[in-house]
């Protein structure tokens, strides 16, 4: 189950050792610095912990719901976390696909099609920890499409 808050709200809840190196990574970095090298649509990849916790930050426009695809992980957990800007993330958990994509073990990401989903609002300085078991679509627009600064960390699933 997806779990949605602050930093400081979701670090008492993230009781995994990754979490809290990747928590206080967002917490004691100057994101401002690395974000002054992303461009737009473009990522930059940092290693927290090896291969078992990295970043990855990227700035983007948000799109339409009607361009959103439900994505899903194996081997990782996300923790999102926007540094500017907002957006919706429409979730669903594995029991609502109707079709899933192939799975591609290099990328860690299948999507798939599912009946029905719920969503949420992240503002700046909000973060949340997506499970393997919760589906996903990120960077959608709420009214019109807005730019984003985003950390997407993840979390290896050990």
């Amino acid at each position: 189950m997806a779990i949605i808050g602050t930093l400081s709200t979701i670090k008492d809840q993230a009781n995994n050792t990754l979490f809290q190196k990747a928590i206080n990574y967002l917490s004691t970095t100057d994101l401002d610095s690395i974000f002054e090298k992303v461009s737009t649509n473009k990522t930059v990849e940092v290693e927290i912990d090896g291969r078992d916790s990295f970043a990855i930050f990227q700035t983007y426009e948000t799109k339409p719901i009607a361009e959103a695809n439900m994505e899903g992980h194996k081997k990782y957990i996300d923790i999102q976390y926007i540094h500017s800007g907002v957006e919706q993330i429409l979730v669903a958990p594995n029991s609502r696909i109707i079709k899933e994509g192939e799975y591609d073990k290099d990328k860690d990401l299948h999507f798939s099609k599912v009946a029905d989903y719920s969503n949420f609002r992240m503002n700046t300085g909000m973060a949340c920890i997506l499970y393997p078991e919760d589906l996903h679509a990120p960077c959608i627009s709420i009214d019109a499409p807005t730019k984003v600064e985003k950390i997407v960390i993840k979390v290896a699933i050990k």
